[in-house]
């Protein structure tokens, strides 16, 4: 107010001047001008009479509040300078700076207002971000309490709640793993055939598999937590005792119990303790196997063995009856048809021309003795071929061959010698021997086949060697050559399983007959 009214002081002029409008006007501009810029009434008086007035321009658009006007609105009285016959009356206008400053505060609270909008806004998409994998592990955690072991947290945005996710997925497969091998071992137990019953650090029972209440008729819910010992172990229950009590693991423990009505049972027992993670004695895991048949197997395997080692022992003593009977009959009853038939050719020859009857004698003792040795010959060779001593099993198969084939012309007969077979032992010889010469007997009787093939084979590298003889006739149906007693087959496979070989035989109808053998030398 004192520098407007400085200002129009020094511009007023010192005299009214009517005849000058650009002065009245310039003086116009000023008081308006200042009243706008500097908020205030202004009025110039001379000689009573209003030269200039001028006062801020009114917005109507602007309403601040009455409340914030008296707040704002100065307490500072009119100023009145009289000087030159002529008075300056200046009052203060503040409406339009309250109004300016109603604006300013209006717009700041509606920029305040837009920020904390945004702001919240971005708080609710960032704490939603943040709490939504929460809701995801809500969800997960929630499945878990249900069982569902398979649920799984997707890969999330921010690095920590991603660690989460990994380490809960990888908790979730942990425990389903868990659960379910858990679940195999629960199966694996409830199908187990051998007694499985868990015992507390007291060897008091509780729990036992449904095979436990096979084995022991006795076992039932109300003997849960009574002692282990109450299943009767006879002589046995003082060991099982010391086991319990120094908390001692038992593999294998052969028991034998007997029953009046089931007979002898034996049983493998073992006992494993189970501690807890400090190493305390918690409990034992106890199985019981019955071993009964497998027992009765051992014996009968070994009955088995020995029934072998008889058989083998009276086919040697028949084979060296055999070649004793063969000399035998080679030496004695074959020199003795010799020197028959020799006197008998010299009778023969003497009476040629004079008697007729003894020398028609002569001859039918000579075709005899021929008849004779040629049975003696045919006995020799089925007993025992003195060329396998003599000669080996390379030519005396040779010869055995020619010979089928003479007798059997309609039949080809192929014999296939691969490796060296003069190294062999006796009994090896034999056994080739005579599983080639039953099998050839058999197809020539029943097959009705055209062609025999006989194959030996030695292989150094794996010390063994392979006998092979196929026929291509009718074939027949294999059953089992225990129940059908074919003694032929029968004592093929024997002599082959009694040098811990092995035996084959297969057939089909129409297509043939094949013997595989396999001994190891």
């Amino acid at each position: 107010m004192t520098a407007a009214t400085h200002l129009i002081t020094v511009a007023m002029p010192a005299t009214p001047s009517h005849n000058s409008p650009t002065a009245h006007q310039r003086m116009a501009n000023l008081v308006k001008v200042l009243s706008e810029i500097r908020g205030l009434y202004i009025m110039v008086y001379r000689n009573g009479q209003l030269l200039y007035a001028g006062g801020p321009t009114p917005n109507d658009n602007v309403n601040p509040p009455s409340l914030f006007v008296k707040l704002l609105s100065p307490t500072i009285k009119p100023l009145i300078t009289r000087s030159g016959g002529g008075a300056i009356v200046i009052y203060a206008a503040p409406l339009q700076e309250i109004n300016e400053r109603w604006l300013d505060i209006r717009a700041l609270l509606t920029l305040g207002t837009v920020l904390s909008l945004f702001i919240i806004l971005i708080l609710y998409i960032g704490i939603n971000r943040i709490l939504k994998p929460l809701e995801y592990l809500s969800r997960a955690l929630s499945g878990f309490e249900k069982g569902n072991l398979h649920l799984r947290l997707p890969k999330f945005s921010l690095k920590e709640m991603n660690h989460i996710s990994d380490a809960f997925n990888r908790m979730g497969k942990a425990l389903q793993l868990s659960i379910e091998e858990n679940q195999r071992l629960a199966t694996l137990v409830k199908e187990s055939l051998d007694t499985i019953i868990s015992l507390d650090h007291e060897g008091k029972i509780i729990f036992y598999n449904p095979a436990a209440e096979q084995m022991f008729p006795q076992l039932n819910p109300d003997l849960i937590g009574s002692s282990f010992l109450e299943l009767e172990f006879g002589e046995y229950q003082q060991e099982i005792t010391a086991i319990i009590e120094n908390n001692e693991a038992v593999d294998n423990l052969e028991i034998v119990l007997s029953h009046k009505a089931h007979g002898t049972t034996y049983l493998l027992l073992s006992m494993s303790p189970l501690t807890n993670t400090e190493e305390h004695a918690t409990g034992f895991i106890c199985t019981l196997r019955d071993v009964t048949e497998h027992k009765q197997a051992e014996l009968a395997k070994r009955q088995l063995h020995e029934s072998r080692l008889l058989t083998q022992h009276i086919s040697n003593v028949q084979e060296n009856e055999r070649r004793s009977l063969a000399r035998e009959l080679h030496d004695e009853l074959g020199q003795c048809l010799t020197v028959i038939k020799t006197d008998a050719v010299l009778i023969r020859n003497r009476i040629q021309s004079t008697d007729s009857k003894i020398f028609n004698s002569a001859q039918a003792i000579i075709d005899v003795a021929s008849h004779i040795y040629d049975v003696v010959h045919d006995m020799l060779v089925r007993l025992r071929p003195t060329s396998l001593d003599d000669l080996g099993l390379l030519l005396t198969l040779q010869d055995t061959i020619s010979t089928w084939q003479k007798r059997q012309p309609g039949i080809n007969f192929h014999l296939d010698l691969i490796g060296t077979l003069d190294d062999l032992d006796e009994e090896i010889n034999m056994t080739i021997f005579r599983i080639i010469q039953e099998s050839i007997t058999n197809a020539v009787r029943h097959a009705e086949c055209t062609k025999i093939g006989i194959s030996v084979a030695k292989n150094t590298n794996k010390n063994q060697l392979f006998i092979d003889i196929h026929d291509n006739g009718k074939g027949m149906e294999i059953k089992d050559i225990y129940s059908d007693v074919d003694f032929g087959i029968l004592g093929m496979r024997e002599r082959a399983q009694s040098l811990n070989g092995d035996f084959q035989l297969r057939s089909s109808p129409g297509n043939g007959v094949r013997v595989q053998v396999r001994l190891p030398l």
